[in-house]
Formats: C-alpha cells, sequence, structure tokens
C-alpha cells in the first residue's frame, strides 16, 4: 500500500499527466514520458486506477484529474457516444473505429468516476452501455468486437464487460448492469471454456475455437482473471454453481502456467497445459494476487500462502531504479525489461484494492469472533461464580 500511495500515485500524477490533461502511454526506467500513440484505453483505465486508489488514501488532485477525463471525452469521444480507439502521440486520429475492450474500460471508469461527477459518469457509462446493448449485439450472444469489420471474436473484452458491470451493480441495483453481467457469465460458461475446463482467447463469429494455435491459445493471466470476476459474479448473484468452474480455472493456472524456479506466471500455454511462451508480464502476476485472494476468503489460510507467493513475485517487478514504476516482462531466464506502461497500473491498483479489502474483512471476522469468546467466557465466570455462592 505504501509503494501505492506514497511513491506510485504521485509519479503517474505528475510524469504521467500532462498539464494538457492527457495521459502518458508509458514511463521509461530512466523516469521520461515514452512518445507513442494514445490508445483509448490509457485514459480511461488511469482514470479508474487513480481514483481508486484515492479512495484507498492517496493524496491526489481529484479536480486535476476529472480535467484529464474531459480531455478524453475531447479527443476520443465519437457523436455516437462511443470511444474511438487510436490517436497519434499529437493527437492525429489513427483509427476512428470502437473497440469493445476500449468501451468496457470507459464504462469501468465511470464508476470510479461516479463517487464525484454523476454526469461525467454518465457519458462514461450509461451512453456507452446503452448504445452497446442498441446496436452492437452479436447474433451468436456477446457483442461484436468492433464497428469495423472482423472474422474474429475474443473473450477477453467480454471479460472487462464484466467487470465494469460488477462495478456498476455496487452502485447501481436497476437491474441493467445485472442482466449484462448474467448474460455474459452464461456466455463464459457455455462457449468460453471447453471441455477440459480452460477458458480460450480466440474464436469464430460463431463462438467456435480459430483453427490452429490462435484457436488452442490459455492465457494463464486469464484463467485467474476470470476466476477472481466469476467468484465476484458467484458472491453477488448466490449461485454456488459457478465456484467449481472459477476454481477449474484457477487450478489449470496453478498447475501450468506457473515457472519454477522463478514462481511466476507465463504469458501463454495451449490447451494440452504445454507451454507457449515462458515470458512472463507483470499483469498476470497481479491476477494470481487477485484469484488467491478470493479463494482465501472461501477456503482460508492455505490460499493465503499462495496469494503471499504471488506478492513476492510481484514485488521482483516493482524494484526499479525510479520507485513508483515497474518492469513490464521478465524473460525466460529471469531478466526483468521494459519501461512501466501505464495500462498496468490498474492491475496493480486493483490488486492491492483486493488485498485491502480481503484483509479487513478477514480482520472484521477475528474481531467479531474474539468478541464472541469474550463475551462467552465473561458470561461463564459470571455463572460458576454465582454458583459457588449458592452452595
Amino acid at each position: 500500500m505504501a509503494w501505492l500511495l506514497d511513491e506510485a500515485v504521485p509519479l503517474w500524477m505528475s510524469i504521467g499527466l500532462d498539464v494538457a490533461g492527457i495521459f502518458s502511454e508509458a514511463i521509461s526506467q530512466g523516469g521520461y514520458p515514452v512518445v507513442a500513440a494514445r490508445r483509448a484505453r490509457v485514459p480511461a483505465r488511469q482514470t479508474y486506477a487513480l481514483l481508486t486508489a484515492y479512495r484507498l488514501g492517496a493524496q491526489l488532485d481529484v479536480e486535476r484529474l476529472l480535467r484529464g477525463v474531459d480531455r478524453y471525452f475531447a479527443d476520443f469521444l465519437r457523436t455516437d457516444g462511443l470511444f474511438r480507439s487510436l490517436l497519434s502521440h499529437d493527437g492525429m486520429i489513427l483509427s476512428e473505429g470502437a473497440a469493445l475492450y476500449d468501451q468496457a474500460f470507459a464504462m469501468l471508469a465511470g464508476a470510479a468516476v461516479s463517487r464525484h461527477s454523476r454526469r461525467r459518469a454518465e457519458r462514461l457509462a450509461y451512453s456507452v452501455r446503452d448504445c452497446l446493448i442498441g446496436s452492437y449485439r452479436h447474433r451468436g450472444g456477446g457483442f461484436v468486437e468492433s464497428d469495423r469489420p472482423t472474422t474474429q471474436r475474443y473473450s477477453n473484452p467480454h471479460m472487462h464487460l464484466l467487470e465494469a458491470c460488477l462495478a456498476w451493480i455496487e452502485l447501481d441495483d436497476s437491474g441493467t448492469w445485472q442482466q449484462l453481467a448474467h448474460d455474459i457469465v452464461d456466455l463464459a460458461l457455455t462457449r468460453f471454456v471447453g471441455r477440459g475446463g480452460a477458458l480460450y482467447e480466440c474464436f469464430n463469429p460463431d463462438w467456435s475455437p480459430q483453427a490452429g494455435i490462435a484457436g488452442r491459445i490459455v492465457e494463464p493471466g486469464h484463467q485467474f482473471e476470470w476466476a477472481w470476476l466469476l467468484t465476484k459474479w458467484a458472491n453477488f448473484a448466490r449461485n454456488d454453481s459457478v465456484y467449481p468452474i472459477a476454481d477449474q480455472l484457477q487450478k489449470i493456472g496453478e498447475e501450468h502456467g506457473i515457472a519454477r524456479p522463478r514462481s511466476v506466471v507465463v504469458d501463454a500455454i495451449l490447451d494440452d497445459f504445454t507451454v507457449l511462451e515462458d515470458t512472463a508480464r507483470l499483469w498476470p502476476q497481479t491476477e494470481r494476487l487477485k484469484a488467491a485472494v478470493a479463494r482465501a476468503a472461501r477456503e482460508g489460510d492455505g490460499w493465503w500462502a499462495i496469494a503471499a507467493e504471488a506478492g513476492k513475485t510481484l514485488e521482483r517487478f516493482l524494484r526499479t531504479p525510479i520507485k513508483g514504476l515497474w518492469w513490464d516482462q521478465m524473460s525466460g531466464n529471469g531478466e526483468l525489461t521494459g519501461a512501466a506502461t501505464a495500462s498496468s497500473l490498474y492491475h496493480l491498483v486493483c490488486a492491492i484494492d483486493t488485498l485491502d479489502q480481503a484483509i479487513h474483512r478477514r480482520l472484521a471476522l477475528l474481531e467479531s469472533r474474539s468478541s464472541e469468546i469474550a463475551v462467552i467466557g465473561s458470561g461463564a465466570g459470571r455463572n460458576a461464580s454465582a454458583g459457588a455462592g449458592e452452595e
């Protein structure tokens, strides 16, 4: 927590957010913003991450951050209420297409913004959601990946759409977010998860796996991320039947997606569970931590040990020359490389938030049990004393 509040947030609110309200795509290990094309997902993720950090206690200028949201609207918002995908570093439109992945993060950002500006939150979330539901449903289930022609479909954008829905369910009980989340969970259980229990990435328009290697790819990081989200959904919906599926996803990640002795989550395996890519990016490590914490909340101490291991691995990525940054990737031989990509702050903040909430719930439970024991103990003492007096 101290790393986030004292080191990361001040750095990303200064070097990572310029006076014009533009979020940096990355910061080099030398401490300089990386000049790169600007993706729509970055301001959305940074808004969510930094406002979540503020909720956790970070000192930051919320109004300045909200001006960054206004710049996001000015640069990326199309006339139909959806967000275009890509600008050049100096603001020229490189892609007018609206990707489902980017709309999911706009809605997620809206959930964090809603605590500070209802008007901005509605533009980020309600307008986007209603446009998707009205115009972007796919006849095979779910939503189209983009308003640009494509024959490929992916589970990942729908995962983040579920994440946005779950964030909004905590704020809005009107039912639309709940129904949308239910539809995505049903799609995941019937289409994304294969017979072996693994969750696939790449599909044809009818949700059959793509031919060749692409249709066999299983990302351990997404196994963990889906496990965490499905557990959150099961907790909310009180649907115990979802837990075994989430547990199987996590089991595959733990048994086949961890490279020893590095103790890192690798980037990709195949559906026969052989390793395809033994590199390890930072973000899957955060997802392993979140999944382990969610499992520990249900099943106890054994999973806290897994969470602790994931946390120790994650700390290795945070040992950078400038505090508040991170290494993006670890090679197969354990070498850490890469600028700190802004989009990864969202993963780090979500992991810290998940752990913080779980610790507070656990402490509250332990305090409650201690109080009950104390009451029982004092009651037994009084009864024993009264009995002795009567004799």
